[in-house]
């Protein structure tokens, strides 16, 4: 089938285009990126961004272009950003403005919400939605068929969780078949389970188990669930 490209687009060096590709007006796609089938891809979208510091605290221009893989029936919507050295699986939708960061893998059938930014490193596992306005930070782990609400944010630091401070930046490990209601928060370098439910705006400051619900601040359990 035919892929239809804008004329505006601006498209790199070493791209591959599966068939039937849909490019809208002002995409820019930069080298080393391949798009699978039945792919649409919405106005002024940024495929295959380069990460870059201000000062030597952050972290520096990679100059090495990183191959990005985007599979098939996937939609982009309109002005998200999307890094290099990411792995995005077949039936994604990343919403509008929607930022993903380097080093990121979604494994396929996600949902990334509008003006959600996702830091690098983070793995997104099968099924999972993370609605809008959320914030997923850096080496975040996160398992299959999760629910995420709005503005939720996950933090990665050198200094909470369960083991105190570390050198090393590490994100929470959230397990499979979790609900996050809106604007709860989960602290770095610790673990949650499988099948629990997260009440709003929750701090999750310690490792939790499987099949509880959890409210409050800092989050405690309020009961099992009958499994």
């Amino acid at each position: 089938m035919m892929n239809n490209i804008s004329k505006t687009a601006i498209i790199g060096k070493n791209v591959k285009l599966g068939d039937n590709v849909t490019i809208c007006n002002n995409v820019v796609i930069y080298d080393n990126v391949t798009i699978g089938d039945n792919v649409y891809i919405w106005d002024n979208v940024v495929i295959g961004k380069k990460p870059m510091g201000v000062s030597t605290n952050f972290r520096k221009l990679q100059q090495e272009d990183k191959p990005i893989i985007i599979g098939n029936n996937c939609v982009i919507a309109c002005g998200a950003i999307i890094y290099q050295n990411v792995k995005i699986g077949d039936n994604c939708l990343i919403s509008e403005h929607a930022i993903i960061r380097e080093d990121t893998e979604l494994k396929g059938d996600d949902i990334i919400g509008g003006g959600t930014l996702i830091q690098y490193g983070v793995t997104i596992g099968e099924r999972t939605r993370i609605l809008n306005n959320s914030i997923i930070s850096s080496k975040s782990k996160i398992g299959k068929e999760n629910f995420i609400s709005w503005g939720v944010s996950t933090v990665s630091d050198k200094h909470f969780g369960n083991d105190g401070y570390t050198e090393e930046t590490v994100g929470p490990v959230i397990g499979d078949n979790n609900s996050f209601g809106p604007n709860v928060t989960v602290l770095s370098n610790i673990s949650i389970g499988n099948n629990n439910t997260i009440g709003a705006c929750a701090l999750i400051s310690k490792t939790i188990g499987d099949n509880g619900v959890y409210y409050g601040v800092p989050a405690k359990l309020v009961k099992t669930k009958d499994v």
